[in-house]
């Protein structure tokens, strides 16, 4: 029995569904035939992998982690069309959730010639993390991100639950003696939504170009509008140093988080004591040995530059997104993670080993840093009150996994106190978050997105200001339908401010 046990912790995932909106019957682990050593295998062998089946319950860590490779190689797998499957299966949005499209960017100046067979390119203007930081290289080239949602997130903006927020949060900002909290849980995203975020640099500035997965995009040029002007837009050669996905999975309305990074980007934290990185290698694309400067800076926010206190000092700071026993010498995990590293630590050099065909190699270059959800089959309201961000089991912690899980390219600075991608990605959020007065507490499955929290404090504003019976909140910004003093300039103020007001949060939580 013990043997059939292990042999079933082995077990991945291999049948394929679409990305989109898929049936919610349940499948038990059991059906499936291959380890995770097979999906690489066949994937090496035909150069073909299918999509993992997120109406399968996920409920061992083994399954988590060989569901996260399997959906990671194939988001960036190549399609009939010659382009990865994350560009052609998803849609590339802006930060509110807006779908990138060729002919408003033309009227912003987007260069013509930069368009081949009418199809638009990866466009890249996002460069500043969650808390406004900027990353660079060490010639000062921006890390540039994408964001990328299929429709199980998107639609879910046309639910009744977004409508009923949006519409409660126009009025409370109208009227201050309405009580400042929503909670709306009829609807959540559907099995298979699936959101991504993709971190990149010029591929001059990595250390070696072969071993990233490299694509020509459109860079525009950050300067005080550049969301609107894309006269100074370049083509570039670009190349991909950390991918992010959030998928809703059977059983986990929460969403199960995964991370990768390229692995030549940066060391590993090698002690909690004096220096946290021994190495003096200038052979990382983020990080420079022979650099001055505290090594513990390189990962902290300088406030006035919105750069790391220390450029060039990027680490891993909880390598497999674990926990370390800070008090020991060297890097010692703490038992109730010891199983858990292994098991990514394993992953990671299985890739390496397995894929070696010259079509699917490139991945072996990319590791699997971490993953974490929640309890499976949580009853929403313990996922809407608990604390998502702490360990099941601790007070009213709700989450398994990598509990100090980070983007070394996304959130270079939230590495310290704990803090994993439920800190910033719960299902209790706030609107307004920086405003005493405005401040407006949600508790929803939808408010876990981003690209939801803005959208709805987008809408929510322009109805306060109008009246929620004068507009359609679905309808997109139309300028000639609305209130003359509701102008183009105006609104993208408005997404500036809210822009801003989400970093004064990030930067807030990281005093804590």
């Amino acid at each position: 029995m013990e043997l059939k046990f292990k042999k079933l912790m082995l077990l991945s995932i291999t049948t394929a569904t679409l990305l989109g909106l898929t049936s919610c019957k349940k499948e038990p682990y059991s059906t499936t035939k291959t380890s995770l050593a097979s999906i690489f295998e066949d994937y090496n062998k035909n150069n073909e992998i299918k999509n993992t089946v997120d109406t399968i319950v996920l409920n061992n860590d083994q399954m988590f982690v060989d569901w996260s490779w399997q959906k990671f190689l194939w988001l960036t797998s190549n399609t009939e069309d010659n382009v990865p499957v994350f560009m052609k299966e998803l849609k590339q949005v802006n930060d509110f959730g807006e779908e990138i499209k060729l002919d408003p960017l033309k009227k912003k100046g987007l260069p013509s010639s930069y368009i081949k067979d009418g199809k638009l390119p990866l466009i890249l203007d996002l460069y500043q993390q969650a808390d406004g930081t900027k990353l660079s290289s060490k010639s000062n080239s921006l890390v540039r991100y994408s964001i990328h949602a299929n429709d199980g997130i998107l639609e879910m903006f046309n639910s009744a639950d977004a409508s009923s927020i949006i519409s409660q949060a126009a009025e409370i900002l109208k009227n201050d003696s309405l009580k400042r909290s929503i909670r709306e849980s009829k609807n959540q995203y559907p099995v298979g939504a699936t959101e991504i975020k993709i971190a990149w640099i010029e591929t001059s500035q990595v250390v070696d170009s072969t071993k990233t997965f490299n694509i020509t995009a459109i860079v525009n040029q950050p300067n005080e509008n550049f969301y609107e002007n894309y006269n100074n837009a370049e083509l570039k050669r670009m190349s991909m140093i950390g991918f992010h996905i959030f998928t809703v999975t059977a059983e986990h309305p929460e969403g199960v988080w995964s991370t990768f990074d390229q692995r030549d980007l940066a060391p590993d934290r090698t002690s909690f004591h004096g220096d946290p990185v021994n190495s003096k290698s200038d052979k990382y694309t983020l990080f420079d040995g022979n650099a001055v400067g505290n090594t513990e800076d390189g990962i902290i926010q300088d406030k006035t530059t919105l750069t790391p206190k220390v450029k060039n000092k990027v680490f891993q700071s909880n390598p497999e997104g674990v926990r370390y026993n800070q008090a020991s010498q060297g890097m010692v995990v703490i038992k109730e993670d010891e199983e858990f590293a292994t098991m990514i630590k394993s992953s990671n050099e299985l890739a390496k080993k397995a894929l070696t065909n010259d079509k699917v190699k490139i991945w072996a270059n990319y590791k699997f840093v971490g993953s974490i959800w929640s309890k499976t089959n949580a009853p929403i309201n313990e996922l809407l009150d608990g604390d998502l961000s702490k360990p099941y089991g601790t007070g009213n912690g709700q989450s398994f996994g990598s509990l100090n899980l980070a983007n070394i390219t996304m959130e270079t600075t939230f590495q310290t106190g704990g803090m994993n991608c439920f800190t910033c990605h719960s299902m209790n959020n706030n609107l307004y978050r920086t405003s005493t007065s405005k401040k407006i507490n949600v508790k929803s499955p939808l408010i876990s997105s981003h690209l939801f929290e803005k959208y709805a404090e987008l809408k929510a504003a322009l109805l306060a200001s109008q009246g929620a019976a004068k507009i359609d909140i679905h309808k997109e910004l139309n300028i000639d339908k609305r209130k003359p003093s509701n102008n183009i300039d105006e609104i993208n103020l408005l997404k500036n401010s809210i822009r801003e007001s989400s970093r004064e949060e990030a930067r807030e939580l990281l005093k804590k």
